[in-house]
């Protein structure tokens, strides 16, 4: 077995306030970009059948053939299991501009291309409430998620989700997808 060993020199900012709303946008964000993720990696031709529990006119109990991705089932699962990849991020802001950003620390098996950009800011629950406010925003939200999320013509979901539906986000807040 290949076991990679990373030493890891980051840059850390001390510990300054962050805006809890600001914070949550920003999971919120990440939470969304990650269930996209895990929804777009499905086979698009898996396709699980969703019965119905209303009989119809004649006693059959119609039932529809939907993408695994789109199911409520499949999604239920991703919501119960995404937040644990929080532990994988951290708070940092923008050298540029000092915009407070929540991202990956590794993308693909790699460091995060995005990290020589940012100065990470130095957490005292070792980034444990980014776990802890995506399960809140999981549990207030997960009925939105599905809807959302079973509509396929939703171009930015981000959008739609974290600004339109639950206003943890800004309208106009120029965002960095990760």
């Amino acid at each position: 077995m290949f076991k990679l060993n990373i030493l890891l020199f980051i840059y850390v900012v001390p510990s300054f306030a962050v805006s809890t709303s600001e914070l949550k946008c920003e999971v919120c964000c990440r939470l969304v970009e990650l269930i996209q993720k895990n929804v777009s990696s499905v086979d698009p031709s898996r396709v699980v059948q969703v019965l119905n529990f209303r009989l119809d006119e004649n006693g059959n109990n119609p039932s529809n053939i939907v993408p695994l991705s789109r199911s409520q089932i499949y999604l239920s699962e991703v919501m119960d299991s995404v937040c644990k990849q929080m532990s994988d991020y951290v708070r940092a802001t923008f050298k540029e501009n000092g915009t407070l950003t929540v991202m990956p620390l590794v993308l693909d098996g790699k460091m995060n291309p995005l990290m020589s950009e940012v100065d990470v800011i130095q957490d005292s629950d070792l980034n444990k409430s980014l776990e802890y406010y995506c399960d809140d925003i999981v549990d207030d939200i997960a009925d939105d998620i599905y809807k959302i999320m079973k509509s396929e013509n939703n171009k930015n979901v981000v959008d739609a989700i974290c600004t339109d539906t639950v206003n943890l986000c800004p309208i106009k807040k120029n965002r960095v997808e990760l």
